[in-house]
Formats: structure tokens, C-alpha cells, sequence
């Protein structure tokens, strides 16, 4: 004769246990009679498991636990990409700041004869004066090619073409 009933998935159970035993099982979990027995039968069920069934929980675990330290790895190397591509920026910065102090009067005229005012030239053509003039972006990059300001810049181009 079945005797037990149901509810949200449990079941109530009558069972004669020895009362030395449950009171010694509620001191060691410190818990009561009901969350002990049901810790008890949950360990139970985990230690008289199939060698298949713990090696796939094992299994499991492993593979957690790989993907949580490879997203740790992969995080660590983007910190550290992120802490070189800064480095590398700044080394490079650096350089080129130096090479432009040490440039000589000569070379930045040089510069300025065989390849910037090609250009310009070139632009004015095709562009306009005024466009070229108005080229924030393109003059900038120029004036910081010859270590002059834009305002140099713009008058020197002025000056080559004869437009005061």
C-alpha cells in the first residue's frame, strides 16, 4: 500500500529512524530534523553514484572552470595589449618629436621646396586658393611637417604666389 504524498515535487515520507541517530546527524549539521535528513539522503545519492555519472559531473566542472580562466586570460591580454599599444604610441611619439627638433634650417627648407609646396601647388590648381587656404586639417598637418604654426604657413604660401 503506497503511503506517500506529493507536493511541488517533493514527497513526504514517514520512516522509523532511531532517535540517537537523527540527534546526532541534527548536533553535526546544527540544522533541524527535515534539512538534515534531506542533506543527508543528497550526499548520500552523490557518493553512490555511477563512476559514468561522477566522471561526467567531473567532467563538467573541468570545462567550467577552463572557460572561466581562459575569459581571465584572454581579459589579462587585452589589459596588456591595451598597456603595450600605449608604450609602443608613446615611444613612437617621442621619436618623432626628436627627429623634427634636430632637423636643420636647410632640411626644412628642402622639405618645404620638394615636397610640400608640390603639393600645394597642386591643390591650389585643382582646388582654389581660398579652398586651400580654408584646408584646416590639411595646413596643420604641413605647418607641423615645416615646425611652423598655420599662421606661418598661410603666409608663406601667400608669399610664394605673389598674393600679398
Amino acid at each position: 500500500m503506497k503511503t506517500t504524498q506529493f507536493r511541488h515535487g517533493k514527497k513526504l515520507i514517514q520512516a522509523w529512524i532511531p532517535e540517537e541517530v537523527l540527534s546526532k546527524a541534527c548536533n553535526i549539521s546544527m540544522k533541524g530534523f527535515t534539512e538534515t535528513i534531506v542533506e543527508a539522503l543528497g550526499v548520500y545519492a552523490e557518493k553512490h553514484k555511477s563512476e559514468l555519472e561522477k566522471l561526467e559531473n567531473q567532467y563538467e566542472s573541468l570545462i567550467l572552470e577552463a572557460t572561466i580562466i581562459k575569459a581571465k586570460i584572454n581579459e589579462f591580454k587585452e589589459k596588456k595589449l591595451k598597456e603595450s599599444k600605449k608604450e609602443i604610441d608613446k615611444d613612437i611619439s617621442n621619436k618623432n618629436k626628436e627627429i623634427e627638433k634636430q632637423l636643420t634650417e636647410e632640411d626644412l627648407q628642402k622639405r618645404w621646396k620638394f615636397t610640400i609646396w608640390p603639393i600645394i601647388k597642386k591643390k591650389i590648381s585643382e582646388q582654389g586658393l581660398d579652398n586651400v587656404i580654408s584646408d584646416e586639417r590639411m595646413l596643420n598637418n604641413f605647418s607641423k611637417g615645416l615646425c611652423i604654426s598655420t599662421g606661418e604657413l598661410k603666409e608663406k604660401i601667400s608669399t610664394e604666389l605673389g598674393v600679398v
